[in-house]
């Protein structure tokens, strides 16, 4: 079901992000990223190169946010990404785009994590990966400092792959396929294609005579 974000009078459904706005919360991080690199500071670099890849990772792979903080380095190989999910108990495995595998690879190799270490580890504790509150903070911030005006949350990611990957393909059913939805009415509802959506696609469709 969908998530929701509580407002003063009622609740509103989360909204997958803009395509602008998601592209300016990666511009934030890369900017944070230089700047920590010019002032030689480790730590500020990968916690912003972190989350940097949680925006990628979730916009590329369509994983709930809690299964995004259980991936670790052996998860990835010869180019396919595998997991568990920890909602549904079911597995997944399938091959990834090659420059996300390199994207998540160049990462790995950046931050020296090895074999067992999860991609986006808190600073408590030697090998753990920050919490689902910790990772809504990171989105939230940055969804803040791009002024965005809708309701967000940790599945605004996911919704933003599944929106995206719907406009350009039209492809309902192996989008049902790919979040694990009972049905494609669920999935439509699900990325919110609301009659401001709808009204726009007709608007510009026209049949020639």
């Amino acid at each position: 079901m969908a998530r929701y974000f509580r407002v003063n009078y009622g609740r509103k459904t989360v909204r997958p992000f803009e395509k602008n706005d998601i592209n300016n919360m990666i511009v934030i991080c890369k900017k944070n990223i230089a700047d920590a690199e010019l002032d030689n500071s480790l730590e500020k670099r990968y916690l912003w190169d972190r989350n940097y890849m949680i925006i990628v990772i979730g916009m590329n792979l369509a994983f709930r946010i809690e299964d995004i903080l259980q991936l670790r380095v052996d998860n990835f190989k010869n180019g396919s990404v595998y997991t568990r999910e920890r909602k549904t108990n079911k597995e997944q495995s399938f091959q990834i785009h090659p420059l996300l595998f390199k994207d998540i690879n160049d990462y790995i190799k950046r931050n020296k994590l090895v074999e067992g270490e999860y991609l986006f580890k808190s600073r408590k504790g030697l090998n753990k990966p920050i919490t689902r509150q910790r990772a809504w903070q990171i989105i939230k911030k940055l969804s803040d400092e791009v002024k965005v005006s809708y309701p967000v949350g940790c599945h605004s990611l996911r919704k933003y792959f599944a929106r995206q990957y719907y406009e350009q393909t039209g492809d309902i059913v192996g989008l049902k396929e790919m979040l694990n939805h009972s049905s494609e009415r669920l999935t439509l509802l699900y990325i919110c294609l609301d009659s401001e959506y709808k009204d726009e696609k007709r608007k510009s469709f026209y049949l020639k005579s």
